[in-house]
């Protein structure tokens, strides 16, 4: 009986010993994801950003003339010889030149959490950005739906960006995630984030690839 005892005993400490070792590996496998993904993130957002209020004014109903239906090119070269053009571009000039130098800030709205096989929070605190003026600001901040889009701010923001969780290769050099870039309602665009290891042991881009445009 006691022999008995002391088997059962030994088998609890180890039975112990091995679920707390696979916590461990579970928890560090979480905190690799993570470092990683904060490291690699300014590259990501310098790939993706881009204001909107910078974008050429798009044409009028120039090309709606059936004469250019099938010769685009012929109604780009036809349209910038136009006064309406030449007056929209200049406007657009001064506008981009002004919003260059104003030194507002410009919030990103972050999804709160990161999806994937352990979900967990995003630390805005450790999100950086090689432009200084960009903020970020947690999704749950913000109404629901399309009332996030229709609703005016005493601030302005860029857009609304979301990422997947990483899935790594066997040796952890390579990975890929999925990410989102909203601007507005139906106004957005989805990527697939290819990252490696570099030489030096950092993580970097490799490529990006589009998923879906709105």
């Amino acid at each position: 009986m006691k022999k008995t005892l002391t088997s059962i005993f030994v088998f609890s400490i180890l039975t112990l010993f091995f679920w707390n070792c696979k916590e461990e590996n579970v928890i560090s496998e979480t905190e690799f994801e993570q470092n990683v993904f904060y490291e690699v993130f300014p590259a990501i957002l310098d790939s993706i950003y881009y204001d909107k209020r910078l974008i050429p004014p798009p044409p009028p109903d120039f090309f709606q003339k059936e004469e250019y239906k099938n010769n685009i090119d012929k109604g780009i070269q036809d349209y910038k010889k136009t006064d309406t053009y030449k007056n929209d571009i200049r406007k657009w000039e001064r506008k981009k030149d002004s919003l260059e130098r104003d030194k507002s800030l410009i919030f990103l709205v972050v999804s709160d959490s990161i999806g994937g096989f352990e979900k967990y929070k995003i630390d805005l605190n450790r999100l950086k950005s090689n432009n200084e003026k960009i903020k970020f600001k947690y999704r749950s901040e913000f109404p629901n739906g399309r009332e996030f889009w229709r609703t005016e701010y005493d601030y302005f923001i860029a857009a609304n960006i979301q990422f997947g969780g990483i899935i790594f290769d066997k040796t952890k050099n390579t990975g890929v995630l999925n990410g989102g870039y909203t601007m507005g309602i139906l106004n957005g665009s989805g990527f697939r984030i290819f990252i490696k290891k570099n030489k030096n042991g950092s993580w970097i881009i490799d490529k990006i690839e589009g998923t879906w445009v709105s």
